[in-house]
């Protein structure tokens, strides 16, 4: 797998060269930071989680620029 267009370290994206196995592995930790979020809200404000996946996470996900790490909710 060639060296990604995003800001990226060499080597981050590792020998994964099955883009479905990158795939599985990008919805595994994305499943991962959710529920830290949720575990660390008890009482989680839906209309902010809402808020947080479809503006920061949709200009973080298309940002080239942007650090691999997503933001927080």
């Amino acid at each position: 797998m060639s060296q990604s267009k995003y800001k990226r370290p060499p080597g981050f994206e590792g020998t994964q060269s099955d883009p479905e196995e990158s795939y599985r592995a990008g919805y595994q930790h994305s499943v991962r930071v959710m529920m830290r979020y949720l575990e660390a809200n008890k009482t989680p404000d839906m209309e902010r989680l809402k808020a947080w996946i479809d503006t920061d996470l949709t200009q973080w996900r298309h940002d080239i620029e942007a650090d691999p790490v997503a933001p927080s909710p």
